[in-house]
């Protein structure tokens, strides 16, 4: 066995450690959010008085756990959630996994009572959208984290959206685990046969650069200009022996951008994961490191994060929790979004028929709207009596044929 094959193999062992042989049908969420001005909707930067960076001290008494990269602090941790910034400042709750989405509700709402006498007090609030709703790119600083300044540098070259995606955007993601290697392949090819429904339908990106939007799925369309090789469909999904090793090559033919040496970021450009090690074995932490700078519509790490979403308001939230949690812990559900065989190219073909005609759409031959109830419906089928409700905005938004952009405008 060769250097290269011996890290492939300690990527997949590392996968199969994530497998939970009695999966618990736990949901992991994630939620960015924009701070800024209340009178204006300008973005609050890191830096400066009452900036994000005070904001951080603000709240730093009331966990235990903190992040410092040097002597800034820049997350901060309890047994319930953690929050970090990205890029532009934008601040992500991260929700520990629950089984219950009412619990993670209660989580979610706590973190708004803690937080916002102080938005309050600085003329701040949250703002869930897709994108910034006043600030362009180019007003907008990074923190003080060196993985930003590379990734910034690298994207310039990679695409042409790299930027907007770093500082202009904010998505909603959700994590579910496996119980085997199969059944990773099941919901990670089921994850991506809804990518275009569970863009288009929590597409709240009404606003790019400042002016009202006419297109939509912008996030979307952010994302497919920033990085072929590391975004988008996880190369040979559909092939029929695709599983962890096939996701371990993607990551390993991946320009890694940096590594963390020492405890610092070092520039390593287009060096693959494969050169980068192709002489010692991958530890722990670098592995780690290597997952984290993937990013695909749907990622592996020892769970499976579900990233297509945007950020919006938060019943809308749980609704897509419910529709994830109807689908992706029921086989039987799972089996029903599976029976109809898809490729890849269907996948972008329904995304840009979306992007295009909206509800009257096709997804997979079918229009949209259709598609769309009946997914929900299965979903509402496998959940428990006290959170089918959950999907009611959604179902609503289907059967009005009105998106979250449309609410916007209004």
């Amino acid at each position: 066995m060769n250097q290269y094959e011996r890290n492939l193999s300690l990527l997949t062992e590392y996968f199969q450690n994530g497998c939970k042989e009695n999966c618990s049908q736990k949901l992991g969420l994630e939620v960015e959010h924009f701070i800024v001005v209340k009178e204006t909707g300008e973005s609050v930067s890191f830096y400066g008085k009452h900036g994000v960076a005070e904001l951080l001290e603000r709240l730093k008494p009331c966990y235990s756990h903190f992040y410092y990269e040097g002597e800034r602090l820049l997350g901060l941790y309890n047994s319930e959630y953690s929050l970090s910034l990205e890029p532009a400042a934008q601040l992500e709750i991260s929700i520990a996994p629950r089984r219950e989405i009412s619990e993670i509700r209660n989580i979610y709402h706590s973190f708004r009572r803690q937080l916002e006498p102080i938005l309050e007090t600085w003329g701040y609030e949250l703002v869930m959208l897709g994108y910034q709703p006043v600030s362009q790119i180019q007003d907008l600083s990074l923190i003080p984290k060196k993985r930003y300044d590379y990734m910034d540098a690298y994207f310039k070259k990679t695409g042409t959206m790299g930027a907007h995606m770093m500082r202009g955007t904010a998505s909603t993601q959700i994590s579910v685990d496996f119980f085997s290697e199969r059944d990773f392949v099941r919901k990670m090819r089921a994850a991506y046969i809804l990518m275009p429904m569970i863009k288009f339908l929590t597409d709240c990106s009404p606003i790019f650069e400042g002016k009202i939007q006419e297109k939509r799925m912008v996030r979307t369309r952010i994302w497919q200009r920033v990085d072929p090789r590391r975004c988008g469909i996880v190369p040979g999904l559909f092939q029929t022996d695709f599983g962890f090793a096939s996701y371990a090559r993607f990551l390993m033919q991946m320009p890694l951008i940096f590594v963390v040496e020492d405890g610092r970021a070092v520039s390593v450009g287009e060096q693959t994961a494969a050169q980068l090690w192709e002489a010692h074995d991958l530890t722990e932490k670098d592995i780690e490191h290597l997952l984290s700078m993937a990013f695909p519509d749907v990622r592996l790490k020892r769970y499976l994060e579900i990233r297509g979403a945007d950020c919006m308001p938060f019943p809308y939230v749980m609704g897509y929790l419910a529709l994830i949690k109807g689908i992706f812990y029921q086989e039987s559900a799972l089996e029903q979004i599976l029976s109809k065989k898809v490729s890849e190219k269907e996948i972008l073909e329904a995304e840009r028929s979306l992007m295009e005609y909206g509800f009257s759409g096709s997804i997979y031959g079918k229009r949209a709207d259709e598609y769309m109830k009946d997914i929900l419906g299965i979903a509402r089928e496998f959940l428990e009596y006290q959170e089918k409700a959950f999907l009611d905005p959604l179902e609503q938004m289907i059967e009005e044929k009105r998106s979250l952009t449309d609410d916007y405008e209004k």
